[in-house]
């Protein structure tokens, strides 16, 4: 009968070991021989102290850094894409409207520069924005040339042969001013594209950290055990206990 019971505890520690694999212990294993050592060198009447058995922590570093190159990756290394899908979302769309304004401006900037091009005579190519501002605001290159000699601006003086502009119309050269104007401020909204980009990984960085931060604090399996034993101090047997917190 001494024997059946001997049997039975050390099936029943083997199971313990079993579901307890992931024990942490200083090599960060904790074998089956450490449990049975714990057994033969416990007092008779002390209970069997197993260490915790929790899930695998997740490091919240690196969900921050993961959250700030794309923001919900953080969330789903953190087991948390319910979250992260939010995040990533934003991100999407804020880079399809980065594209979109990019793109309209370049539509408005290229028909404005063909427009002058017509108008006024110019040679668009190869010319600055700074260029384009000043056909917008001087009907020819003479009055811009007369105009920085006046101030004594002499290093903003054009080439006649090089940067020759002269507009039909003065309603046309208010004309594409207008246009460029335009395209400007459509331009100025990939700042605000950039801006929500930046705030969109701050929030996703620091959202992932608390919930990994959380994850790692409130949830896991914790398995207590304790031998059972007779009237006479005998083992008869190990109690396990499993708690699941959330």
């Amino acid at each position: 009968m001494q024997n059946k019971k001997v049997v039975l505890l050390i099936l029943m520690l083997f199971t313990a070991a079993f579901l307890n694999a992931q024990v942490s212990d200083n090599d960060g294993k904790y074998k089956l021989s450490g449990i049975r050592d714990k057994v033969v060198n416990a007092d008779d009447k002390g209970p069997l102290d197993v260490p915790n058995m929790q899930a695998d922590k997740k490091s919240p570093g690196l969900s921050i850094l993961l959250s700030l190159v794309l923001p919900g990756a953080g969330h789903y290394y953190a087991g948390r894409s319910d979250v992260g899908a939010y995040f990533f979302g934003a991100e999407v769309g804020m880079w399809l409207g980065l594209f979109g304004v990019n793109y309209y401006g370049n539509i408005l900037r290229d028909d404005s520069r063909s427009f002058a091009a017509t108008h006024s005579g110019l040679d668009k190519s190869g010319k600055d924005d700074d260029y384009f501002s000043n056909v917008g605001n001087y009907l020819n290159i003479y009055d811009y040339n007369n105009d920085k000699l006046a101030r004594g601006e002499y290093e903003k003086i054009y080439d006649v042969n090089t940067h020759f502009w002269n507009w039909d119309l003065s309603a046309n050269m208010d004309s594409f001013e207008s246009q460029r104007k335009r395209s400007e401020r459509t331009y100025n909204l990939r700042t605000i594209f950039v801006t929500g980009m930046i705030l969109n990984r701050l929030v996703s960085g620091i959202s992932a950290l608390v919930l990994t931060n959380k994850g790692n604090n409130s949830g896991g399996i914790r398995m207590n055990s304790e031998l059972m034993m007779t009237p006479e101090n005998k083992i008869d047997g190990l109690k396990l206990n499993f708690v699941k917190t959330f």
